[in-house]
């Protein structure tokens, strides 16, 4: 008895409904394309109705298949036709139109015939439509197309159908046939198989005679088996792998090939080792196989490195082995071998070759004790640092060896804390003392206990000679042997720290030599020196208070003096110096005699910062008034508050009032001769003290906030006179400004600046703008702010005392700087003859950065002439002009006769 499922009409049913999916959708896909050539895809009914034809028609197949699995005995091929007729009925429609759409009409009626091939009935229903419907319209294809084409190839399709229906129906009949004769043959099977299970029974008995013989044939592989598991345990434990090379069969048997190759393959498989094998090592192992393949060597050994594909770099392998197996013409048939990972081995081996070479090479003497403290080796700067050889110092203990009063505490130290690091004295060839830099260290075994002890050693000889000879050059001067300028300024700086610092305890005193400079350049430098390492000795020869002497440059000298409150200790010591400088000085065949300007400052606590300055001011007075005096600064400008609240009620009076005037000082173009700018100073004329010099009233000025205001002024007052200037003919001069710190920190400074060359009428191309090292790198970022705003008004920009400040050059070039002023200092210290690393390096910098450069403190033929010589672009000094009020620095501009300038050595005006 046979299931429904197990009929013909079911199996048709099924694949009836499978293949008519295909069809539904084929219908549309082709119906797409006859509406897309004919551009009617979207403008009619068409594409709606084959779309809702088609929707149908996979809903149908799909449920319809879902309903026959639960009612085998119903038919949807009735259905199935009616839906192929409808599409039939519309791709007749389409064939009629003749072109493309009668070609895809064919297609549908091809694809009809394939997809319902289980039922005739359908494939006619489908088909008959495109063939009548193209036959029967009106109008229709033509006559020729109709007969020729049409009717002749879709009877052939017809046909066609018909008979692929047939042999379906055929080979369905045959794959029943086939299912029922495979159920047949299960059954059969089944019977088989327990017919099998009786003889297998009969075998069991037989087969237990011999389970006998296979007992002891186990017990014998096992033996093996366990012998086998302890060998490979073994090689495990050792990390030594174990290889089979089948040669005449080019296959190799690789054991733990995780480990070696890092993947894992068929335990036997050809692996190409040699692609593997780094480049630099194949030749090698080349040479070491053929050598042993060919019967030259006993064993076959290598070692080389292997690139694994999971491994950043490669690992060491270590491979030996030999030939078991060889024919009758002796070519080797089998080898078998170990391999080792020797990775960690070759690194301690390349650790051990670079610790032997930074032992032997190292530029510290090193060596090594015994747990007893006695040398067991050392490399050759040790012995060298000893004055002795190896051979005589292995062995001994380590007082024996380093020979020095300091072995107690050594000693002590190594006991207490298993090092000990310090500056000894030893001695060396047993007599000979010098100083060493010794570091011990206890090296400690896995257990805790000092195995050995570590030792560094390096002779200080040389260092400490070259500390005194750096210390003698950055704290003395070399031509006197006295402290110099850096020097003096560290020993200034103490008094910032000293607390509490004493009233009337400490004064500074600057010295100056009247007319040196005619005696150096009558008689030559050799003389003016040898007369400056007189008046050194002199000086330095004084007794108390003097306390310091350093030479701040040139005929230049500071003297520190502590006269402990005692006045007249103090002046007494001034008239001293002056009196031992004016002492005759015998220098080869002359006499001279020479005197000097001493300004002196007391230390107190408001003018810490301004000591050197302060003196150097008091000594300048004192030159102005002849020389051969000395000068205590003015210290009732500071000392007395009620007279400095006075003076800077004055002085902000004078800001408002004709008190300060603006007097201009010219800068020479050492190209062409001219004066074409002018920096702008600011003067005090005081209506009863009469002239107060700027060292003493712009720090008052800032003190009391006047500073900004006195800026603005000066600023303005400028840019006046260089308009008036150009209307009056002089032609285009550059007035300079020096801005305060006070102005570069607020936020209207590119507005004031403006607003002044707006308020004069003048261009910002006329203007330039100075300022110092300091105010740049008191806040670098903010500096190249306001500095880039002052560059786009167009001004220009020059930083001024260059060189005395701490600029980088890597600030230097972020900085929109056009010209670089050298620092009066530098001009002063040049001596005709010689050269001047500092001026020729700042204007290798200037040129190498495109700025100009403008050097200020100028005073002799000579300073001009070598500054001409070095490209230098301006000069400015008393050699030019001093400082002169506006009119009389347009009548200078216009009337001097420049030229004297470079024929005359005294100064123009």
């Amino acid at each position: 008895m046979h299931q429904p499922q197990d009929t013909l009409r079911f199996l048709r049913q099924t694949l009836l409904l499978r293949y008519s999916l295909l069809l539904w959708v084929s219908s549309l896909l082709l119906a797409i394309v006859c509406l897309w050539m004919r551009q009617t895809l979207f403008s009619n009914y068409e594409l709606p109705l084959i779309t809702t034809l088609t929707l149908g028609g996979v809903a149908f197949s799909y449920w319809g298949g879902q309903h026959l699995k639960m009612r085998p005995g119903w038919r949807p091929d009735v259905w199935i036709a009616t839906l192929a007729g409808a599409h039939g009925i519309y791709w007749g429609v389409q064939a009629s139109m003749g072109g493309l759409c009668h070609t895809l009409g064919i297609a549908y009626a091809v694809l009809a015939c394939i997809a319902l091939i289980p039922q005739w009935r359908s494939q006619l229903m489908a088909c008959l439509p495109v063939l009548l419907i193209p036959a029967l319209s009106d109008p229709g294809l033509s006559q020729k197309t109709l007969f020729e084409l049409h009717l002749p190839l879709m009877m052939l399709i017809l046909l066609a159908s018909w008979q692929a229906s047939n042999m379906a129906y055929r080979n369905l009949e045959s794959l029943i046939d086939r299912r029922r004769l495979t159920t047949q043959l299960s059954r059969h099977r089944d019977q088989l198989e327990s017919i099998v299970g009786r003889r297998t029974a009969e075998l069991e008995a037989i087969n237990q005679r011999l389970n006998d013989e296979v007992s002891l044939r186990q017990q014998v592989n096992q033996t093996l088996l366990k012998s086998e598991e302890q060998m490979n345990m073994a090689m495990a434990a050792s990390g030594i792998g174990f290889w089979d090379w089948d040669i005449s069969g080019r296959r190799v048997y690789h054991s733990d090939q995780q480990r070696f190759f890092g993947q894992v393959t068929d335990a036997v498989d050809y692996i190409d080792l040699e692609s593997w094998v780094d480049a630099a090592d194949r030749a090698l192992v080349r040479r070491a196989l053929r050598a042993h393949l060919k019967g030259r060597t006993r064993f076959y050994h290598a070692r080389y490195r292997l690139h694994r594909p999971d491994a950043d770099r490669p690992i060491w392998l270590e491979d030996s082995g030999r030939v078991i197996s060889r024919d009758d013409q002796g070519r080797p048939q089998r080898m078998v071998g170990t391999r080792r990972d020797i990775s960690k081995d070759m690194r301690l081996q390349e650790e051990l070759r670079l610790s032997s070479s930074l032992f032997n090479n190292s530029p510290d003497g090193v060596f090594i004790l015994d747990s007893d403290q006695r040398l067991r080796t050392c490399n050759r700067v040790f012995s060298q640092v000893l004055g002795r050889q190896k051979s005589q110092l292995v062995g001994h203990g380590l007082f024996d060896v380093i020979r020095t009063e300091q072995r107690n505490r050594i000693a002590q130290g190594m006991t207490n804390n298993g090092r000990w690091q310090g500056e000894i004295v030893a001695l060396r060839d047993g007599h000979h003392r010098f100083p060493m830099r010794l570091t011990l260290t206890a090296i400690r075994s896995t257990e805790g206990r000092t195995s050995h002890y570590l030792g560094i050693v390096r002779d200080l000889t040389e260092q400490q000679h070259t500390a005194l000879e750096l210390d003698y050059l950055n704290n003395y001067d070399k031509l006197t042997g006295l402290f110099n300028r850096a020097y003096f300024h560290q020993l200034l700086k103490q008094f910032e720290s000293h607390e509490p610092l004493m009233s009337n305890q400490y004064a500074v005193a600057v010295l100056n030599l009247d007319r040196f400079k005619a005696i150096n350049e009558s008689l030559g430098q050799d003389i003016g020196d040898q007369l400056l390492r007189d008046v050194s000795a002199r000086l330095n020869n004084l007794q108390d208070p003097v306390r310091s002497v350093a030479r701040l440059g040139g005929d230049e000298f500071a003297l520190l003096l502590d006269y402990g409150g005692d006045r007249q200790a103090l002046d007494s010591a001034l008239l001293m110096a002056l009196e031992e400088v004016s002492r005759p000085s015998l220098i080869e065949e002359h006499e001279l005699i020479i005197t000097a300007s001493l300004g002196v400052c007391l230390v107190h606590r408001d003018n810490l910062h301004q000591l050197l300055n302060q003196a150097i001011t008091a000594m300048g007075q004192a030159r102005q008034r002849g020389g051969n005096t000395l000068l205590f600064y003015r210290q009732a400008l500071s000392d007395r508050p009620a007279e400095r609240r006075k003076l800077v009620e004055e002085l902000s009076k004078a800001a408002t009032s004709d008190q300060l005037r603006v007097d201009y000082q010219p800068k020479l173009n050492l190209k062409t001769g001219m004066i074409d700018s002018v920096e702008a100073l600011v003067r005090w004329q005081h209506p009863k003290r009469g002239p107060i010099d700027p060292e003493d009233f712009i720090p008052l000025a800032i003190d009391a906030g006047l500073i900004g205001q006195i800026s603005d002024a000066v600023l303005q007052r400028a840019c006046v006179d260089a308009a008036r200037w150009q209307r009056q003919g002089l032609g285009d001069i550059t007035v300079s400004v020096n801005l305060s710190a006070s102005q570069v920190y607020r936020e209207d400074l590119y507005d004031r600046v403006a607003n002044a060359l707006k308020q004069a009428s003048l261009e910002a191309r006329y203007l330039e703008l100075e300022v110092t090292e300091s105010m740049l790198m008191e806040d670098a970022n903010h500096a190249q702010d306001f500095l880039n705003q002052l560059r786009t008004l167009g001004v220009g920009l020059t930083l001024d005392d260059f060189g005395t400040g701490y600029t980088s050059l890597n600030y230097l070039k972020r900085f929109p700087i056009q010209t670089l002023k050298i620092d009066r200092s530098f001009i002063q210290e040049w001596r005709q003859g010689e050269s001047s690393p500092v001026i020729e390096a700042i204007m290798a910098m200037a040129d190498s950065l495109k700025m100009g450069v403008v050097a200020e403190g100028v005073e002799s033929r000579e300073q001009l002439n070598y500054l001409k010589r070095l490209g230098c672009g301006h000069a400015q000094g008393y050699l030019i002009s001093r400082p002169l009020p506006a009119d009389e620095m347009f009548t200078l501009i216009r009337h001097a006769n420049l030229p004297q300038v470079f024929d005359n050595t005294d100064r123009v005006h």
